[in-house]
């Protein structure tokens, strides 16, 4: 009897075992190619950072996307829609927007959080704004397309679009997390994660609508801000699983005294 125990014990044990192999593996192979599709974006950015410095002027194709989305005949409320998310997301209003949230999150308690949010933004929005001045791409010519407010530079890539990949990308991935799913009233952020949705994929639209950018520079936007979405997740995650650690080596050390 007891050996029969011993041996249904030890079969446990070796499944467990070969199943948290099985998982482990799984997961290196994930990771390791989630690693190589962000190097392939990095390099993606880059290639097409030097290409547009050395070739600032617009494509043919950017240009006939560009007329053929502001010919469209639009309802007035989309031309509105578009406009607003244009607008309201400009540095101030969203500026204020994002030091809001931060200060909710902080007096929340969760300080790892609001720390992800404003290092994914400030860091992100950064990072982009240096390879903006590095390839100093003029802005979209009024001879060429309808500009709203004429700009000079710093076209490539599109500081609105990276923006709202990582503001409304860090909040949103926030949203699904254990702490936020866990809570009381977490139905209530449904609506704003719908917002923020609506946000990341119009905004794109508007500043070619606009005439703000060319289609390079939505797409270089998204990437850029996708890139450094993902870096600062991961960072995020390890950040987490560090003080979870740390959390738990405390409690056993206090339980043992």
């Amino acid at each position: 009897m007891d050996s029969s125990t011993s041996l249904q014990n030890a079969h446990k044990r070796s499944s467990a075992g070969e199943t948290g192999n099985v998982h482990g593996r799984k997961s290196r192979i994930w990771r390791g190619v989630a690693i190589a599709l962000w190097v392939i974006g990095l390099v993606t950015l880059i290639t097409a950072s030097v290409l547009t410095h050395n070739h600032p002027g617009p494509w043919p194709i950017e240009v006939t996307f560009s007329q053929a989305v502001q010919h469209v005949h639009y309802w007035p409320w989309v031309i509105s829609v578009l406009v607003f998310v244009g607008t309201f997301n400009n540095p101030t209003p969203t500026g204020v927007v994002l030091g809001i949230i931060c200060a909710a999150i902080l007096l929340m308690g969760w300080y790892l959080q609001a720390a992800f949010v404003a290092l994914t933004v400030g860091v992100g929005n950064g990072l982009d704004t240096i390879i903006g001045n590095y390839v100093l791409r003029p802005r979209p010519s009024p001879t060429l397309v309808h500009v709203d407010v004429p700009l000079l530079y710093n076209s490539f890539p599109s500081g609105h679009a990276c923006h709202m990949m990582v503001f409304y990308g860090s909040l949103l991935y926030l949203s699904f997390t254990r702490p936020v799913r866990t809570w009381k009233y977490h139905w209530v952020l449904l609506p704003f994660q719908v917002f923020a949705v609506l946000n990341i994929l119009l905004m794109g639209y508007s500043r070619v609508f606009q005439g703000e950018h060319w289609l390079g520079d939505v797409l270089a936007g998204y990437l850029s801000g996708a890139l450094w979405l993902t870096l600062f997740i991961f960072l995020y995650q390890w950040a987490t699983k560090f003080v979870e650690r740390r959390r738990s080596k405390r409690m056993g050390m206090q339980s043992i005294a």
